[in-house]
């Protein structure tokens, strides 16, 4: 799954040892007016490297969630937001 954050240990979306970046999910989420598998897709999709976000979920309101992130172009700050709510640092 794109939403994981390790080989093993589950998703980060709602998980209560990324309170930071599920916070700033939600905010951004709610701006954009949508969930936040969606804005995980929309992060994982302004990489600069063209990467594609390849769904394994057999549920079909996760697919809807996650798809919706694909028509939405995160701003480059929204984006450096996540990734340092994430626990990232800069160079």
């Amino acid at each position: 799954s794109p939403y994981q954050y390790g080989m093993f240990e589950g998703v980060f979306i709602d998980n209560p040892k990324f309170p930071e970046l599920n916070a700033m999910m939600d905010e951004i989420a709610k701006k954009y007016g949508v969930t936040k598998n969606a804005i995980a897709t929309a992060w994982i999709t302004r990489l600069p490297h063209n990467v594609q976000v390849i769904l394994g979920s057999m549920n079909p309101q996760h697919l809807e969630e996650s798809i919706a992130g694909a028509d939405i172009r995160l701003t480059r700050q929204e984006w450096y937001d996540l990734y340092l709510a994430a626990g990232h640092k800069l160079p």
